[in-house]
């Protein structure tokens, strides 16, 4: 589990936190949805070491689901036994779905643009065959400068077999040109 965002004044781990999907709380909220503990002390025994070590008294947990598959979770957490009412648990279960909303609006929005720049470089591949229909070079260096920017690469080469050897046809980026290999 990886921490995305945090407010307030009880501290939190840092980058990952390994942890099973078994534990008793993921369990819970798999099988049930949200969790509320009112008393983490008085609830040792269903949820061992919850709030224990930073002592959080009152725990409110709502599964992020995507699909119904369970992606995460949204909490808030007190260091005094006061429970949450029912009202700050329906507006955190409003808040849980707004952030699976937007966890899958990036998603898409990635999704489409890494399409477009697919569909970019391909465009601009053709558009090269068309204006040098007698002289592959151009189509070359285009189609290796495209496949370094769209893989995120430093650098693309590519290659033609002459005989034994292989030798460098194109090239973009930092790589020093090497004519043959053999």
């Amino acid at each position: 589990m990886v921490v995305r965002s945090h407010f307030g004044p009880i501290p939190l781990p840092i980058g990952r936190e390994e942890i099973s999907i078994d534990e008793p709380r993921y369990r819970w909220m798999r099988e049930h949805g949200t969790l509320h503990v009112p008393d983490t002390r008085a609830a040792q025994n269903d949820f061992p070491g919850l709030g224990v070590a930073s002592g959080v008294r009152t725990f409110l947990l709502v599964p992020l689901r995507q699909k119904g598959e369970f992606i995460g979770v949204l909490s808030a957490r007190r260091i005094e036994v006061r429970p949450f009412t029912q009202a700050q648990i329906k507006l955190l279960e409003t808040f849980a779905d707004q952030a699976v909303i937007a966890v899958e609006n990036v998603r898409l929005f990635q999704e489409l643009k890494e399409a477009l720049e697919q569909q970019t470089a391909t465009s601009e591949i053709l558009g090269v065959i068309a204006s040098s229909p007698t002289d592959v070079q151009p189509v070359l260096d285009v189609v290796a400068q495209n496949a370094a920017r769209l893989c995120g690469a430093s650098d693309a080469q590519i290659y033609r077999l002459e005989g034994d050897l292989t030798r460098k046809v194109a090239t973009y980026g930092a790589i020093s040109p090497v004519l043959a290999v053999g």
